[in-house]
């Protein structure tokens, strides 16, 4: 049973965050984390945290999306897109570095933050939340060795399968990237990226939509990708 002071927050991240499987979390837990969790709603288009700013806390995305990116000049590099779940913030935290990045809401989006001082007092003290963060960094940096991996090597048409297979990870049909921002996690350009995906289109595997791209066919697709791997070998 849910007691009194466990809010909504505490129980979404019980259920969603990390691995909820490998560690599951006790009332008690709930508990801890109510009085930590600082829920913050932020804008389309809101700065959240800038480049060389002292790391003071971690964020934790409960609705909406937040983009990470870079400026080179008059180049916006995208690193990547938060949605549900992920976090950012915390890697500079532990490391005691500044944050490397510019972190924008993509979209009217729900953070969940926790202060320096409440995240290391929850990582040393609750073996459960501890578990759950770990699992969460290992997978987001599984998947920024991936796509590394995929920047490195193979055609462009190649890592566009590639991305789009990482982002229907889940079973998602709908990848709600614009085709800049795919672009720009792939170090393309915007026009090879429509070439490549017209290709894929007459293929019947994607429909492009505004501001998304639609997986018509995600078992061939994964299927591509697994041929990439396997002929890489």
């Amino acid at each position: 049973m849910l007691k009194q002071g466990e809010t909504s927050h505490a129980r979404w991240l019980a259920s969603s965050f990390g691995r909820p499987d490998l560690a599951p979390l006790t009332s008690a837990d709930l508990l801890v984390l109510s009085d930590v969790l600082d829920p913050i709603k932020v804008e389309a288009g809101q700065r959240i945290l800038s480049p060389g700013q002292p790391a003071e806390g971690a964020y934790i995305v409960e609705a909406g999306e937040v983009q990470l990116f870079l400026r080179r000049g008059d180049r916006r590099l995208l690193v990547s897109v938060q949605r549900a779940g992920g976090v950012f913030g915390d890697v500079p935290l532990l490391c005691d570095q500044p944050f490397a990045y510019t972190a924008t809401a993509r979209t009217d989006a729900t953070l969940l933050k926790l202060g320096t001082n409440d995240l290391h007092r929850l990582l040393v003290e609750n073996p459960p939340v501890a578990l759950r963060w770990l699992s969460s960094l290992v997978q987001r940096l599984e998947l920024a060795h991936r796509r590394i991996v995929e920047l490195s090597v193979g055609s462009l048409r190649s890592r566009t399968l590639a991305l789009l297979a990482d982002e229907a990870g889940s079973g998602v049909r709908e990848v709600h990237l614009t085709q800049v921002e795919i672009a720009a996690l792939l170090g393309a350009s915007r026009q090879s990226v429509s070439r490549v995906l017209t290709e894929l289109s007459a293929e019947g595997l994607v429909r492009r939509r505004y501001g998304s791209i639609e997986i018509v066919d995600l078992e061939r697709l994964l299927e591509a990708v697994d041929g990439m791997v396997q002929g890489a070998c």
